[in-house]
This record gives C-alpha cells, sequence and structure tokens, in this order.
C-alpha cells in the first residue's frame, strides 16, 4: 500500500496513560452517541409520522444522522490508529480529515436551520447558510493541505504552521458557533419576544445556557491539544460534535414545545420583520396566523384569517 510517508518519518510513541485517557473519552462517546442516538430515532419517528416517506427528503433528519456517523467513524478509526491496528498513511489521515470536516460543517448547518426557522427572509436565510458553507469550507481545505502534510512529515515547516493553525481553527470553529447561537437569541428576541410572544423566553433562556456548556466542548478540544500524542486529543473531537449535536436535537424539541403551547400567543402588531402598524402574526407549531385584529394571551378576536405555511423545527431543512 502506497502511504506517502516521508522518508524520515517518526511514529508517535503511545503510551499507557496515552491509552487510558483515549479510552475513557471512547467510552464517554459511546454513552453519550447512544443517547443521542435514540434522541434521533425519536424525532425520526416523529417525522415519519407527520409526513411519511417525505422523511427521506428531510435535510434536517439527514444531517443529524450523517453527524452521528461520522463521529462514530472518526472516533473508531483514530482508537483503532492509537492500538497500531490502522497504520498511518495518506489514506488513513486523508479520512480523519474529512470525517473531521463533516463533523464540523454538518453541526453548524443545523445551527444554521435552527435560525432559519425563525427568518421570514427567506434571502437572508439562504446567505446565511451559504456563508458559514464557504467560510468553514475555506478552512477545511487549509486543513486538507497543512494538517496532512504535517502527519506526513513532509518538511519541518508544515509541522510548524500545523502547530498554530490547528489551533487557529479551532478557535474559529467555536467563535462561528457563538456568533451563530448569539444570533439565533437575537432572532427570537428581535421578531417573537419583542411583540409580546412571551412564552419564547425560554428559548432566551435556555439558548444562554446551553451556548456555555457547547462552547466549552471546544474549549475542552483546544485544551486537549496540550497533551504530547496529539491523537490523543483527537479522541476527544467526536465526543465533543455528539455532546453539541444533543443540545442542538434538544434545541428543537423545546422549539417545538414552545411552539405548540397555547398559553400565551401574544403578538402586538406587526410583522417578524420588525415593521409596526401591518398585519398581526400569531405563530403556532405550524403556521403563522395573520389577520387585522389583535391577539391577546389566551382570547384571539380573529377577522377574516388567512394562513402562511411556516415550517415545524425539524420540517424546516
Amino acid at each position: 500500500m502506497i502511504t506517502l510517508l516521508s522518508p524520515h518519518f517518526e511514529p508517535q510513541e503511545v503510551t499507557e496513560h496515552d491509552l487510558i485517557i483515549a479510552s475513557i473519552a471512547w467510552g464517554f462517546t459511546i454513552g453519550f452517541g447512544w443517547l443521542t442516538t435514540w434522541t434521533a430515532i425519536k424525532q425520526s419517528a416523529h417525522v415519519y409520522r407527520r409526513r411519511g416517506r417525505a422523511v427521506l427528503r428531510n435535510t434536517y433528519i439527514w444531517m443529524i444522522w450523517l453527524e452521528i456517523l461520522v463521529c462514530l467513524i472518526f472516533a473508531i478509526i483514530c482508537f483503532l490508529h492509537l492500538r497500531f491496528i490502522i497504520p498511518p498513511s495518506f489514506t488513513f489521515y486523508f479520512t480523519i480529515v474529512t470525517t473531521w470536516a463533516l463533523q464540523v460543517q454538518l453541526l453548524l448547518q443545523i445551527i444554521v436551520n435552527r435560525c432559519s426557522i425563525l427568518l421570514t427572509d427567506q434571502e437572508r436565510a439562504w446567505r446565511l447558510k451559504v456563508g458559514v458553507a464557504v467560510l468553514i469550507t475555506a478552512v477545511n481545505i487549509s486543513v486538507y493541505a497543512i494538517w496532512i502534510s504535517a502527519r506526513l512529515q513532509i518538511s519541518e515547516r508544515y509541522v510548524w504552521i500545523n502547530e498554530w493553525w490547528d489551533r487557529c481553527e479551532k478557535v474559529i470553529y467555536l467563535l462561528v458557533d457563538g456568533a451563530l447561537n448569539f444570533y439565533f437569541i437575537h432572532i427570537v428576541r428581535v421578531n417573537l419576544v419583542v411583540y409580546g410572544l412571551t412564552k419564547y423566553k425560554k428559548l432566551v433562556h435556555f439558548n444562554i445556557f446551553i451556548i456555555g456548556f457547547s462552547l466549552s466542548m471546544d474549549v475542552l478540544i483546544i485544551s486537549m491539544m496540550s497533551l504530547k500524542n496529539t491523537f490523543v486529543y483527537m479522541q476527544f473531537h467526536p465526543l465533543a460534535y455528539i455532546v453539541k449535536l444533543n443540545i442542538e436535537m434538544s434545541m428543537a424539541d423545546l422549539i417545538g414545545k414552545v411552539a405548540r403551547d397555547k398559553s400565551c400567543g401574544v403578538i402586538a402588531e406587526g410583522t417578524f420583520s420588525g415593521s409596526l402598524g401591518k398585519d398581526v402574526t400569531n405563530l403556532d407549531s405550524r403556521s403563522v396566523i395573520v389577520s387585522r385584529s389583535r391577539t391577546v394571551c389566551g382570547d384571539e378576536i380573529a377577522q377574516e384569517p388567512r394562513r402562511k405555511s411556516i415550517s415545524s423545527p425539524y420540517f424546516s431543512a
């Protein structure tokens, strides 16, 4: 097999301490992976009951299952490499980077999808999706060029560059993750809470709570990079992203529960775009009821209502 390794390639030493740390990370990955997979099964079953075979065309469902799959592949091959079952080679490093790139891209697009379901400006939602995809793809391409070359030990320069760039790109992902979550909070406040839909404050409070927890997973990855064997820190990567996926799926469930809550559906006169003096908008789990009258908590005085389709949490992608 052609490995494309440098003639002076030196494999990393794997100590017993390294295997213990990697095994702990692998164990937590299996545990959280089972919980996340069970949640994915329930959400997929829910969509199937509602839409039948249309579940196969649901982008959100595809993304969560692909995220679980690539996390599983990444965790397995990385652990097998530490056990010297999979030897170093270009094919192995290319597979690692590919699964890693898919982990990041899919997770961030799931967050973008969460933001998009509350944006009535579809052009803005499209720009958000494409913008994030282009930015992350550009970073991923640089990782293919730098990280693989450094692992093959082609030159000392690539190894040195990778030492710095590997941390920088992790920080970029952390900043993008945080920015998207804060943007979601902004959307909920500006488009919903400010117009009286107080029940959506639950989303704001929960999202503020999970932002710190989600970003702590990125911090975990960065902090583990200080380990002597860099492949040990990589064993924490699928763990961090399976936890982040679980958080996103919990948020999707919460959006559905809050949207179906009929206890308070107040929206003052205005639209989701923030303009006043126009039609009144009332959000439920599947539609926005627009009428010329004002809606109050628990009582609706509707005149000539008309429905505008809006996606539910699972169905927006």
